[in-house]
């Protein structure tokens, strides 16, 4: 299985994603009413199509929007540590 280390130990090499701004709203009721017009988004049902397919969201995750107007969904934990506010 590969590791970090064991990456190093066979000379793959390490990578830093390019920092590419993006927005990004999180998905808790009192938003709901700002995004009611976002046809990619079913807040019912609680899930969003973005350009890999159909995906589930929880209450309190967010909702990106990238540079070509795509969408996708982050875990509250992980957009809190990855992403800060410009």
């Amino acid at each position: 299985m590969l590791t970090k280390e064991k990456c190093a130990e066979l000379g793959i090499m390490k990578w830093v994603k390019k920092p590419i701004p993006a927005y990004a709203i999180q998905l808790v009721e009192k938003n709901k009413d700002v995004l009611r017009n976002e046809e990619r988004l079913n807040y019912d049902d609680r899930t969003v199509q973005t350009l890999e397919g159909q995906f589930h969201f929880d209450y309190g995750d967010y909702l990106v929007v990238g540079n070509d107007n795509e969408v996708w969904t982050v875990k509250q934990v992980i957009f809190e540590a990855t992403y800060e506010q410009v």
